[in-house]
C-alpha cells in the first residue's frame, strides 16, 4: 500500500494567518495550484465571485507542502489554472473570463472567454466551468481548452448539458463544441451529465470524465482536440453525482482520476445525507497508463467527507486537496476544512494495476460495475 508522506488540514493550519480573512466564508480546494518557476509547490486563492484585479493570496512550499509562505508582488487572478506556450501565458477565471500575457508575463491584459452560451446557443446560463487544459502535444498543441456544464433551470430539480469551449490563439478567438446531454433513452434530469473534468490522452485523445444521475461517472472522448465528442458512455466507476477531478502526469501522460467512490443513496434531496448526491464519502485515487482502459486498484485518499477534490504534480510528488468534513454531518461550506495529501510520485505511478482477484472485492460491493471501458479500447 502506498505510503502518505503528508496530510494536513491547511485551512486550520493557517486560520489566523493566511486564512484570516476567509473566516466564515467558502474556501474552495479546486485549482488553486500554479506554476511555481523553481520546482517548488504554488497556490493561488482568490474569493469566489467576480473577477478581480489581481491575487487575494498566493502562497508557496519548498518542502514538498509541509510549511508553507506568502508571496510577494502582483499575481494574476485565477480560479481554474495558469498555462504558459511559447512565452504567452493565460489565466482562466471561471468559464467566463481571463487574464492574458504576450510577453511572458510582464504585462497583462483581461479578456472574455465565449463559450456555447456566447456563439451558437442563445438563452444558456454562463458555463459552470471545473476544468481547463493545454494541450501539450499533436496537432492542437497549443490550444486552450475548457470543459463546462450548462444548467437548463435550477440546479438539482432539471437537467444540465455539456460542452467545450477552446482557443488556439491565447484568446483572441474562441471556437465551442455543440452542446450534449444524456442520450436516449436515459432520463436528463435531475442533474444529467455535469462537473465535467478533461485531460489529454497519451494516444493524443482528450478524454472527458463527469459526474451523472446514472450511478456512476461517466465519459466521452475527442479526436479533435475538443471540436467534436464522441458518444458518452459509463466508466463502471461508481460514484454519487459528486464531482471527479482528472490530470495528466507530465512525465509518463498516466492519467490520475480523483472521484468518491461510493454506491450513491435513493432521491433527489440535495440537501439529504443519502440521495442521488451522497454520500461524499471515501475519496479515492486511481491511474490508467493505457487511455483510461485500466486502472490500478483504487487508493483511499478520505474515508469520511472528502469533495471537490484537485490534483497537482511538482517536486517529486503528487498532491491532492480537496474540502473536508466528518462523514455524513451536516456542515456548512465555510465550514469545511482544506486538507492537503501528499504522495511519493514514483510509488503512484508503479502502483498496481488492477486484476480479476483485485477487483472482484470491488465488484462485490457495489464500487465497480466492469471490467474495462471497452469504449475506449
Amino acid at each position: 500500500m502506498i505510503k502518505e508522506l503528508l496530510r494536513i488540514d491547511l485551512r486550520e493550519e493557517y486560520r489566523d494567518t493566511f486564512f484570516a480573512d476567509w473566516e466564515g466564508r467558502d474556501l474552495p480546494a479546486q485549482h488553486r495550484f500554479v506554476p511555481e518557476p523553481d520546482g517548488g509547490v504554488r497556490m493561488s486563492f482568490s474569493r469566489p465571485g467576480d473577477m478581480p484585479n489581481e491575487a487575494g493570496l498566493v502562497i508557496e512550499s519548498g518542502t514538498g507542502g509541509n510549511t508553507w509562505w506568502e508571496v510577494e508582488g502582483w499575481h494574476p487572478p485565477t480560479s481554474r489554472g495558469i498555462f504558459e506556450w511559447q512565452g504567452k501565458r493565460m489565466a482562466v477565471w471561471g468559464g467566463t473570463e481571463f487574464m492574458r500575457s504576450l510577453d511572458s508575463g510582464d504585462s497583462w491584459e483581461r479578456g472574455r472567454i465565449r463559450n456555447a452560451g456566447d456563439l451558437i446557443y442563445d438563452g444558456l446560463e454562463d458555463p459552470n466551468c471545473f476544468s481547463a487544459i493545454l494541450i501539450t502535444q499533436g496537432i492542437y498543441a497549443g490550444r486552450i481548452v475548457l470543459v463546462s456544464d450548462f444548467f437548463l433551470g435550477q440546479e438539482g430539480p432539471d437537467g444540465e448539458v455539456l460542452a467545450s469551449t477552446y482557443t488556439d490563439d491565447c484568446g483572441f478567438t474562441w471556437k465551442t463544441s455543440k452542446v450534449f446531454g444524456a442520450p436516449d433513452p436515459l432520463p436528463a434530469g435531475p442533474e444529467g451529465f455535469g462537473e465535467p473534468a478533461v485531460v489529454q490522452l497519451p494516444s493524443g485523445w482528450l478524454w472527458m470524465v463527469f459526474r451523472s444521475l446514472y450511478g456512476e461517472l461517466w465519459q466521452c472522448v475527442s479526436r479533435d482536440g475538443g471540436a467534436t465528442w464522441g458518444r458518452p458512455t459509463p466508466t463502471g466507476l461508481v460514484s454519487p453525482i459528486a464531482n471527479c477531478y482528472a490530470v495528466r502526469e507530465p512525465t509518463t501522460g498516466a492519467t490520475v482520476l480523483c472521484w468518491n467512490a461510493m454506491v450513491p443513496g435513493v432521491g433527489g434531496d440535495f440537501r439529504a445525507r443519502h440521495s442521488f448526491y451522497r454520500p461524499r464519502t471515501n475519496l479515492v485515487f486511481s491511474v490508467s497508463h493505457d487511455n483510461t482502459r485500466t486502472w490500478t486498484v483504487p487508493v483511499q485518499v478520505e474515508a469520511e467527507g472528502g469533495q471537490y477534490p484537485t490534483i497537482h504534480f511538482a517536486a517529486g510528488r503528487m498532491f491532492i486537496m480537496y474540502q473536508s468534513s466528518p462523514a455524513n454531518a451536516k456542515v456548512g461550506w465555510h465550514e469545511m476544512g482544506l486538507t492537503l495529501v501528499a504522495y511519493d510520485a514514483e510509488e503512484v505511478l508503479n502502483l498496481p494495476a488492477w486484476t480479476p482477484q483485485t477487483i472482484e472485492p470491488l465488484i462485490e460491493v457495489g464500487l465497480v460495475r466492469q471490467w474495462r471501458a471497452a469504449a475506449l479500447m
